[in-house]
């Protein structure tokens, strides 16, 4: 017979821990609170504070089926802050040894992060700290595109959300076709960087439920489409972002797929977009289409090109040979 005691201490922790993802610890020396896991039914501490982590630690905690772990909710903020800490310390370090393990574990840092925001996005601190990081970024990144394919392919290894993962890889792909375009200087790379990157801030406001939905109704494509404006709404005054750009990320959901519609925008009168706003679109649309959702599987590139074709090759036909030919080069080895 179980110890009633224990019973009513198992049921009080339940109430007590919050989930964290393994993402969280993995670049840690050491954890700054218990971490808990479901051991055969039982909440137990599985690495103790201050413990080291490394590769073999989250090696065996996974083979022995310990899928999720937790930390009391009490000590949540102290493993934020700790990953916060190592994104600053990667953010300030990014040309110092490996370029390629720094890029890894920068992507991964700050899509943390971008979490965080989301779990709080009226937060200015988390605001600031994303902001200032992901500018550093930008350059970094605009400058060594031989980085990006293998970059790509890690963070896609990494398993973070598709909400979290996706601001990242449509802002890969757009920084990397700005690149090719060989139409921007550094100095305005920050801010499309920014702009790309902070662009889907809204789906912040919407119940997590609905990003995990099999099959999505009419009324939940339409909230998850409502998420440019809500952005606005959210950015607006707190980030960095002149008037333009903040247009564009109104505009960036133009080319939606979670609608079955391939046209420009379901409005009468037709609307002339910038160079910029058909590039983060398209960008956003074919890094949504190339990776799973909840409510289907990953499209082919191909697929997913053939889709950017009819939407805006009658239209816009020297950009969409950039497109072509960017990912080309891009997925060279597929």
């Amino acid at each position: 017979m179980k110890n009633p005691f224990d019973l009513l201490e198992q049921n009080s922790l339940a109430f007590k821990l919050t989930p964290i993802s393994y993402r969280e610890i993995f670049h840690l020396v050491e954890v700054p609170c218990d971490i808990y896991g479901n051991v055969d039914g039982l909440f137990k501490v599985v690495i103790h504070k201050r413990g080291e982590v490394h590769a073999a630690i989250i090696k065996d905690l996974i083979s022995r089926k310990i899928k999720n772990i937790f930390v009391l909710e009490e000590n949540r903020n102290l493993l934020r802050e700790v990953q916060q800490e190592h994104l600053r310390s990667v953010t300030r370090s990014l040309s110092i040894g490996d370029t390629s393990e720094k890029a890894k574990q920068m992507a991964n840092a700050l899509t943390l992060n971008m979490g965080y925001l989301y779990e709080d996005p009226t937060n200015d601190a988390i605001l600031s700290l994303q902001v200032q990081s992901a500018k550093n970024f930008s350059l970094f990144l605009y400058n060594k595109p031989q980085l990006h394919e293998p970059l790509y392919k890690e963070f896609i290894k990494q398993g973070h959300h598709y909400v979290l993962s996706q601001p990242f890889i449509s802002t890969l792909f757009f920084i990397g076709v700005l690149k090719q375009s060989r139409l921007y200087a550094e100095k305005d790379i920050e801010l499309f960087f920014l702009t790309s990157y902070l662009k889907d801030i809204g789906m912040s406001a919407i119940p997590v439920e609905k990003f995990n939905e099999e099959e999505l109704d009419e009324g939940s494509k339409k909230l998850l489409a409502s998420h440019p404006q809500l952005s606005l709404n959210i950015l607006k005054g707190r980030a960095p972002l002149p008037p333009n750009y903040m247009k564009i990320i109104e505009n960036h959901h133009i080319f939606s797929t979670l609608t079955n519609e391939k046209t420009l925008h379901d409005k009468e009168d037709e609307m002339i977009y910038g160079f910029e706003t058909i590039m983060m679109a398209v960008m956003d649309t074919v890094a949504a289409m190339i990776t799973p959702r909840p409510f289907r599987k990953p499209h082919t590139l191909f697929n997913a090109l053939d889709v950017v074709r009819v939407l805006i090759a009658e239209q816009y036909p020297q950009e969409f040979k950039l497109i072509v030919h960017y990912f080309r080069n891009f997925f060279k080895e597929q």
